[in-house]
């Protein structure tokens, strides 16, 4: 990685960079659906969830986008106010809500689809075929290997009990 005048130790750490650039495109990506469209970033994710997956559960739709449910329900709530989604009564479980877009849903669902495809192809001009190859080759195994990290029980850090010094015991270090 180029050197920076930035000190930070945030700044070369991957999972920063991969939050910069996501914070970047979402900041102007929140503008434009919003002017635009009239819906929220948030609110384009939970429509895209159901889009995708027809007569879901917004449990469902939190455990796609990897998401607190409830900031999905918050945006389910504004999506259901504003005539976007439709919810109902799930008839083979009880309690559960199954949520599908209404006709307004799939119209505005359409016209920000197509706008995030031209922009994200905007993006991607920057590499070149190969390098876009890579990237996507890169992501997908950044994101199996950062899932795997996510199910051991130190979370992927790693820590070995006692070479932390900062769960160590009071009295208890070497020279103490």
């Amino acid at each position: 990685m180029e050197r920076s005048e930035d000190p930070r130790l945030l700044r070369g750490l991957i999972s920063h960079r991969v939050l910069v650039l996501s914070n970047t495109l979402a900041l102007a990506a929140s503008r434009h659906y919003l002017e635009r469209f009239g819906v929220h970033l948030a609110e384009w994710r939970v429509i895209d969830a159901l889009h995708a997956g027809r007569g879901i559960t917004a449990n469902r739709i939190s455990q796609w986008l990897t998401t607190d449910k409830a900031w999905v329900g918050r945006s389910v709530e504004r999506l259901i106010s504003a005539g976007y989604v439709r919810r109902r009564a799930d008839p083979a479980h009880g309690r559960r809500q199954l949520l599908t877009l209404t006709p307004k849903g799939e119209k505005t669902y359409a016209a920000v689809a197509a706008a995030s495809r031209r922009r994200n192809r905007n993006l991607l001009e920057a590499l070149s075929p190969s390098q876009r190859r890579a990237l996507e080759r890169a992501l997908t195994a950044l994101q199996a290997r950062a899932a795997a990290m996510l199910a051991q029980p130190d979370g992927g850090f790693g820590k070995k009990r006692g070479q932390d010094p900062f769960s160590a015991k009071p009295g208890s270090q070497k020279g103490s």
